[in-house]
């Protein structure tokens, strides 16, 4: 690779090539019964220029050969836009302990151990209710990163992730309750028990469907639905929407804005999350660094160019959502502090309020401004301090800007969600739910 950058540095200003190869293999299961077993495998590579003081941008996942790559890339710098960074010379960070992001456990799991797990798990769910339909994937992933750029910059790593997800049914006339969990990790220590546990215990509270008001009203957020709160904040504190001033939080930093309780840590140093690595996508070393702590803004996030433009260093950030698109400000890993309030001690607080577990259509409403707006799939209603049963038909609606200013209590035990997020309960004072009636 480095051979080929040089070639490519004689025609242009700068460059970076990024590689990667990986395989994935997820065991299906629908309706209790084994659905699939895939193996799917990807190569390609990514092409980034500054020529003439521009970017151009190439990617290919075929056989397409290395000088058509460049001839791509070097085109596309001529309406590119204008460069305010080039590629670090060095990468920093080798000589420091390494990260675990890999585990050969993940790579030499079989897949009858994988089907054996799943089957495991349905059996564990039939063994409660029969009727149950039961919906499994275990999936294991591995990967191998390199990165190289005509300016020295280079690294390489190899990263492992294994998932057990389910989705379970319950049906009655013309009710249907629907429940779904997932654990993710780089290591082979998921606890598939954990997992079935978390169902049936919603599936119990969910037995029974009762009716709730119209109004503002206490609320919990469970782990799984924090995001419906953060993820506006997380589009807030992007360096990109900061800069173009189109985010409502671009002139807090500092200023206190929520309860203190309210830390939050973008952090890429986790072993075994999903989001750790080294280095991000354009050769930054990756960190811990708080975006939020006790209330306040600290910090926003960046990649090379935005943090150019802005006047700032690159919070190593800069990653890819797939080879055909170049490094952007993103979060690796979001990780919440967590508070000193149990989530049953949340529930015994409230005379009457609601559970939120899952919504539909995360990221409906204006992210830009704060707002949201959605459909609870899944919630349950609390009475004199007691979960009763559950609600349908409900919707929530809110500013997360103004709702966090809300809390009432932040929960003692996080759980990972979706291998990246990082999140405990949050009991929120007020917050607005209306009903069909």
């Amino acid at each position: 690779m480095e051979k080929l950058l040089q070639e490519v540095g004689k025609k242009v200003d700068s460059a970076e090539l990024f590689k990667i190869k990986s395989k994935t293999v997820p065991v299906n299961f629908e309706v209790n019964r084994l659905k699939s077993i895939d193996i799917s495998e990807n190569e390609g590579k990514a092409l980034r220029v500054i020529n003439k003081g521009r970017i151009g941008f190439s990617s290919s996942t075929g056989s397409e050969g290395f000088d058509s790559l460049v001839e791509k890339a070097i085109s596309t710098s001529e309406f590119g836009v204008k460069a305010s960074f080039d590629f670090p010379e060095k990468v920093e960070g080798w000589g420091k302990e390494r990260l675990n992001i890999y585990d050969k456990k993940v790579v030499d799991k079989s897949i009858r151990e994988m089907v054996k797990v799943g089957e495991d798990i349905i059996e564990r769910v039939k063994d409660f209710n029969r009727k149950l339909r039961c919906d499994v994937t275990i999936l294991k992933d591995y990967s191998e990163v390199e990165y190289v750029n005509s300016r020295g910059g280079s690294f390489s790593y190899n990263k492992t992730a294994i998932a057990y997800s389910m989705m379970v049914q319950q049906i009655e006339g013309q009710d249907m309750l629907m429940i779904y969990s997932s654990l993710e990790s780089g290591e082979d220590r998921l606890n598939a028990e954990e997992l079935v546990s978390e169902i049936i215990e919603n599936i119990k509270w969910g037995e029974k469907v009762v009716s709730i008001n119209s109004g503002n009203i206490p609320a919990i957020f469970t782990p799984k639905a924090v995001l419906t709160l953060i993820l506006p904040i997380i589009s807030g504190l992007n360096g990109r929407m900061v800069w173009e001033k189109v985010s409502p939080l671009a002139n807090q930093k500092n200023k206190k804005l929520w309860n203190e309780s309210l830390t939050l840590y973008n952090d890429g140093t986790v072993d075994y999350a999903l989001g750790s690595a080294p280095f991000d996508d354009e050769g930054i070393e990756m960190k811990r660094y708080p975006l939020i702590e006790k209330g306040e803004i600290k910090s926003f996030y960046y990649d090379l160019q935005t943090a150019g433009i802005a006047g700032v260093e690159s919070t190593g950030n800069g990653l890819r959502t797939g080879l055909q698109s170049e490094p952007a400000p993103a979060i690796s890993n979001l990780v919440m502090e967590e508070g000193k309030v149990s989530f049953s001690e949340m529930i015994k607080d409230i005379k009457e309020g609601i559970i939120i577990d899952q919504v539909l259509g995360l990221g409906q409403g204006n992210i830009i401004s704060g707002a949201f707006s959605n459909n609870v799939q899944l919630g349950y209603k609390i009475e004199k301090g007691k979960i009763v049963g559950r609600v349908k038909d409900v919707m929530i609606a809110g500013n997360a800007i103004a709702e966090l200013k809300n809390i009432v209590a932040i929960g003692d035990k996080s759980r990972w969600v979706s291998g990246k997020y990082k999140f405990p309960h949050i009991y929120l004072k007020s917050l607005s739910v209306s009903t069909k009636k």
